[in-house]
This record gives structure tokens, C-alpha cells and sequence, in this order.
């Protein structure tokens, strides 16, 4: 005999009902990172493939016209000389960005090392941004917290999920990074430009790590956890944090947010004498060219 209650019980949750889950709601605005690994084995019956787009999809329509979606579509390895296109070049930070750059809904910000996929409300805001530092007051990053952003973490530690902690690094200029200049062959459709970005880079030796700070931000109401089919969620007030960040860099000197260890200067100085190859970011363009024939 079937049992329709055990059954509705390990039913999992359809994507279509995880932002409400997560406790957003219609109008608000949201930067999104997901590792879709383990929803993809729980909704394997819907496809793999099609997991990413569903995902946004759900945040989308859950969000609505009245707010904004955000994902990163960042290409933050990057080198200096190599060429980018913000139409073509894939971004490494996983298939929800992948998905994002594909959607009819979604366009692309202009930032090569650090850009973000936007739809919504706020997408012409974002696409008029164009300073030369991925995190600077006139950065994607600056945005997200005047118009009240929340980030969501799916199976993401705080590290990966939350980028945001380096624009308060560089408004508040942390000794531990130094300004670096990168030359970009910046493609769009048939034509090339050189331009100048700048990234408020880390120095010999430095690693962030953010597993000391995220108690912090929960003690000040801007970080809670909850858990959807077995998969971690982290929820991030941007606006409620920044102030948690700031108090560590300037009253604590960031013992929170990054800690050094020769082990980490002697990869740092190798690395400068390593043969350079293409990046990531590089190679995929230059596969995705087109075939002569």
C-alpha cells in the first residue's frame, strides 16, 4: 500500500519555493552564489544541465520586476596583456554564472577581473558603472550595499560567497594589499581596445579568511544559516556588515578577515618566477573563437 505522507516528506523542496524558504521577499534585491552539486543529485530527475537556469529562474520570478538579481561572472585570474570579451569570455566561478551570462534576462557589467551578471530593476544602474577598480566607490560592490543587497550562499563557505569584505579593504586602504595595474585587450564585437583596470591587490604572504569573522557578523544580525534539502545556506545583510568589517581593519588590524605565513610568501615569489601560461579566463576565449575555414 502506498504511504503519500512519507513520500511528501522526502520530496524535496522545488527550486521554484527555495527563495521563499530563504525568507526573501518580492521587491528585494539579491547577489546570488551557489555550488549546484548537491542540488543537482536532489533534483537529478529534472536534469542536471537544466539546474543552473531553473535556479535562476526561481530567484527571478520569486524577486520580481521590482527587484534585482546579481550573480558574479568573475574572470579574476585574469593576466596582465591578456584579452577579454565581456560576450564571450566565460567566467571560472561555476555554472550558475555560466547559466546567468546565457540568459535572455541577464546582462553583463564591464569590469574584466570582477563583473557581475544583472537583472532586474537595478540593471541599468549597474551597467552605467565603469571605474578602472573592481571594488571602488563607483563599483558594483558600493552598490550593493547602498540599495540594501542581501547575499545568498548556497553550499558556499563565507569565503567564496561573500567578495564583498574587499571593498571595505580598499576603502579603507589595508597595508596588507598594494595597487596593481592590469593591461586588458578589451574586445567588443569586431573591435579591440588596451585599457587600464586596477585591483587593490594582496601582498607576499597574505590569505584571507573569513571563518573567524562570519560569528562576528552573526552576533550583529547580519548573517544567519539555514538549511534547504540538505544543502547550507548562507544569508548576508551587505549594509549590516560593513560596519563588522570596517570595526575588525580598523580596530583589530583585519586579525579576521586575513592572516600571513611565510609558506604563503614563498608561493606568492615563486609564482613570479614560474613560466607564465594563459589563464583560465584566456584559454576559454580562445577556444571559443571561431574556426577558420
Amino acid at each position: 500500500m502506498d504511504k503519500p505522507a512519507a513520500a511528501a516528506v522526502s520530496a524535496p523542496t522545488p527550486l521554484r519555493d527555495w527563495p521563499a524558504r530563504i525568507g526573501l521577499k518580492p521587491g528585494e534585491n539579491v547577489l546570488l552564489s551557489a555550488d549546484i552539486t548537491r542540488i543537482a543529485w536532489v533534483h537529478r530527475r529534472s536534469g542536471a544541465a537544466r539546474i543552473p537556469a531553473l535556479l535562476l529562474d526561481a530567484f527571478l520570478d520569486h524577486l520580481g520586476p521590482s527587484g534585482t538579481l546579481a550573480v558574479p561572472t568573475f574572470n579574476h585570474d585574469l593576466r596582465d596583456g591578456e584579452p577579454y570579451d565581456p560576450q564571450r569570455t566565460a567566467p571560472i566561478t561555476g555554472a550558475v554564472p555560466s547559466a546567468a551570462v546565457q540568459h535572455p534576462s541577464f546582462k553583463r557589467t564591464a569590469h574584466p577581473l570582477h563583473s557581475f551578471a544583472i537583472a532586474g530593476s537595478g540593471q541599468d544602474r549597474f551597467l552605467a558603472l565603469a571605474d578602472a577598480s573592481s571594488f571602488s566607490q563607483a563599483s558594483p560592490f558600493a552598490l550593493f550595499r547602498s540599495e540594501g543587497f542581501k547575499v545568498i550562499g548556497i553550499d558556499m563557505d563565507l569565503d567564496y560567497a561573500f567578495s564583498y569584505f574587499h571593498h571595505v579593504e580598499e576603502l579603507e586602504q589595508v597595508p596588507y594589499r598594494r595597487w596593481k595595474d592590469y593591461t586588458i585587450r578589451y574586445r567588443q564585437g569586431a573591435s579591440e581596445t588596451v585599457r587600464t583596470f586596477r585591483l587593490y591587490s594582496k601582498r607576499w604572504g597574505y590569505a584571507n579568511r573569513l571563518r573567524d569573522l562570519e560569528p562576528l557578523l552573526v552576533e550583529a544580525g547580519a548573517c544567519e544559516h539555514l538549511s534547504i534539502d540538505g544543502s547550507r545556506v548562507i544569508a548576508v545583510d551587505v549594509a549590516r556588515s560593513h560596519s563588522v568589517i570596517e570595526r575588525d581593519i580598523r580596530h583589530h588590524g583585519a586579525r579576521n578577515i586575513v592572516h600571513f605565513t611565510w609558506r604563503n610568501w614563498m608561493r606568492d615569489a615563486l609564482n613570479t618566477i614560474r613560466p607564465q601560461r594563459l589563464s583560465r579566463s584566456a584559454s576559454r576565449l580562445q577556444d571559443a573563437a571561431p574556426r577558420p575555414h
